[in-house]
């Protein structure tokens, strides 16, 4: 037996006596032992981690895998989602983004802002007040976020208006709300 297979197995095993243990009937419906008998499933519930060493000298095979291409589709879509609204969030921290306006947009929370930003070596923004844009700079924000109102979603339209501008999010964020 491959050791991948073997791998696999063993985590299978280990899976159903977890299920097993549990009396989770959802998990061994979908493993295929619903109707395990009940001496099976007591020498389940009994087996050591050690027994399962032996697994790779078994010739038998206990696990047949298939995948299923649509629910992988959905998980592939949904983790690339997942990372492009991580970096997304990342990025607006690095242009000067501020936490109210993150919970605001994507409900990012101050725990979760300051570990970001920590990770990234961030230092803290100065406490108070954020200072205004000069007329032209504040021009230049509303241009663009006008310019970019196909966007439908308001940090991905801010970061549009960013890389355009260069122009910190905490102080384009407030022209713009005190524009529109």
């Amino acid at each position: 037996m491959a050791p991948n297979i073997f791998i696999i197995n063993q985590q299978a095993i280990m899976l159903a006596v977890s299920a097993i243990q549990r009396d989770d009937t959802r998990t061994l419906e979908q493993m295929g032992l619903a109707e395990i008998d009940s001496e099976l499933a007591k020498q389940l519930k009994e087996l050591q981690m050690d027994h399962l060493s032996c697994l790779i000298d078994f010739r038998g095979s206990l696990l047949h895998c298939q995948i299923d291409k649509r629910q992988l589709q959905m998980f592939v879509n949904m983790a690339s989602e997942k990372t492009r609204e991580d970096d997304q969030i990342n990025k607006a921290i690095r242009a000067g983004i501020r936490q109210p306006v993150l919970e605001e947009l994507k409900g990012i929370t101050r725990r979760d802002f300051t570990f970001r930003r920590e990770r990234m070596e961030i230092p803290e923004h100065s406490k108070g007040r954020i200072e205004n844009l000069n007329e032209d700079d504040e021009i230049a924000v509303l241009r663009a976020w006008q310019k970019h109102q196909i966007i439908v979603d308001p940090l991905t339209r801010l970061l549009a208006v960013f890389d355009e501008t260069q122009i910190s999010l905490d102080r384009a964020w407030i022209a713009i709300k005190q524009a529109f």
